[in-house]
């Protein structure tokens, strides 16, 4: 489907999830969360338990680390202390690697770019800290496409909460009819249908270990650049 067929009026503004949407940062987290797993005297969890694990924000991804969850829905219980203790050894580590390892998916860059250039608002709401989600940009040199950025901790709910998307229309002076969500995960399909937007799902992200196709978005693309 292409952009233009997607909703009834034209897109004015593009909401992006960041993580498995727009860069692949399984690498940079996967070295992160395994020095931080180091430091506690844990053993490594790897890169295919952490691909399982992104989402909900990088709180939620060192509880599942800790509680060694393979099921990936729901962050683990975790002592709260022993928690505080491993979020500032994973923060130390993660400032470090953000951006080091990570990639854009095939189409992104020439996506965002023929969207900016068509005069398109663009913004990133991700569950991602927003300090991490800016340094990321930064690093993977797409920040400049981006008027807004939100981070799950840049607004009193994330998503799956409709409020990002609903304060990012607002800031825009858009609204559902002319705004467009896309993401890799059933967290962004929920916060978009509640924010009643389209959302576009790409089949390469994380969503826990479960095909998109079962959070039943409006649309599934392989890449970014199948909407033009």
């Amino acid at each position: 489907m292409k952009l233009f067929e997607l909703l009834d009026n034209p897109v004015q503004l593009i909401m992006y999830d960041l993580d498995g949407t727009l860069v692949d940062s399984v690498p940079d987290l996967t070295i992160a969360l395994d020095k931080m797993l180091a430091d506690l005297n844990l053993p490594a969890a790897g890169n295919e338990k952490t691909r399982l694990w992104v989402g909900n924000g990088l709180s939620s991804l060192v509880k599942r680390a800790l509680a060694d969850d393979i099921t990936g829905d729901q962050p683990g219980v975790v002592e709260k202390e022993f928690f505080a203790s491993a979020l500032e050894r994973f923060q130390h580590h993660y400032t470090i690697e953000v951006g080091q390892h990570s990639t854009l998916y095939p189409g992104v860059f020439t996506f965002l770019s023929q969207v900016h250039k068509a005069g398109i608002k663009q913004a990133v709401v991700t569950n991602k800290s927003k300090t991490f989600t800016d340094s990321l940009l930064k690093h993977m040199d797409i920040d400049v496409f981006f008027e807004l950025s939100l981070g799950g901790d840049s607004l009193k709910e994330k998503k799956p909460h409709p409020l990002p998307l609903q304060y990012t229309m607002k800031h825009f002076d858009c609204n559902m009819q002319n705004s467009l969500m896309i993401g890799d995960s059933s967290n962004d399909v929920k916060a978009a249908k509640a924010a009643d937007v389209k959302i576009v799902g790409v089949p390469y992200g994380y969503n826990h270990g479960k095909p998109i196709e079962s959070a039943h978005p409006d649309c599934i693309v392989e890449s970014l650049t199948d909407l033009f």
